[in-house]
């Protein structure tokens, strides 16, 4: 390559080999204009002046302090910094949002993932409330819910059961509870598998519907035919 003969050329002193039995020899000057003038062609230097226009063009342009024309250094670099993290909110909210669809897809779920009495339930309920979860205060409440009519004999839960069956099973003992069951249910479902983001005011009704059904009288009689899944 002619870069690595000029460089050949300034290494060796000025000497460079040519035809014939008698050897050139350049004096150093010579050698040295040799090389500069093959290390000044355009082909050295088109690659640097590409990255060079790049990352002039990346700092004229990504430089917060010059972001917003005319404004000052400190309020260019501060609008850039809110873009920056409202963008990151955006996308944020968009990822949330994608995977609540996702599991809204999802079929009904068992509604039970351990063994935990109504008691225990209802701390995690209540507990998760304190903190400001409320999804996890709605489900945990519902829940409880069931696990207590189980518990009081009104219905029978069993593993794989659903919440819209559990809302079946229960209409009759609860009699004029069971339109409420089933807007729990579907309340339940909605926030289980995130069609739904719960606010103070569902947990709320769920608590106060959670006491209604500990205080109502059931009906304890099973339907004839029951049959589980």
């Amino acid at each position: 390559m002619p870069l690595l003969d000029a460089a050949r050329i300034v290494h060796a002193g000025g000497r460079r080999g040519v035809p014939g039995d008698v050897p050139a020899t350049p004096d150093a000057d010579q050698a040295r204009r040799a090389a500069e003038e093959e290390l000044a062609k355009p082909a050295y230097h088109h690659a640097a002046s590409v990255w060079q226009r790049i990352w002039q063009w990346l700092s004229q342009h990504l430089d917060p302090r010059d972001a917003v024309p005319g404004a000052p250094a400190w309020l260019s670099t501060l609008l850039v910094f809110v873009l920056v993290a409202a963008l990151l909110v955006a996308l944020v909210a968009l990822i949330t949002r994608v995977t609540w669809a996702r599991r809204a897809t999802r079929p009904d779920a068992p509604l039970f993932e351990d063994d935990r009495d109504a008691a225990a339930l209802t701390r995690a309920a209540d507990a998760a409330a304190v903190r400001g979860d409320w999804a996890t205060a709605v489900v945990e409440r519902f829940r409880a819910v069931v696990r207590s009519l189980d518990e009081r004999g009104a219905i029978e839960d069993y593993p794989g059961m659903t919440a819209h069956e559990a809302a079946r099973l229960a209409a009759r003992p609860l009699g004029e509870l069971a339109a409420q069951m089933n807007q729990a249910a579907g309340l339940f479902d909605a926030v289980r598998y995130g069609r739904v983001e719960p606010t103070p005011t569902q947990d709320t009704w769920m608590r106060e519907f959670a006491e209604r059904v500990t205080r109502a009288p059931l009906a304890l009689e099973a339907p004839a035919g029951q049959v589980h899944a």
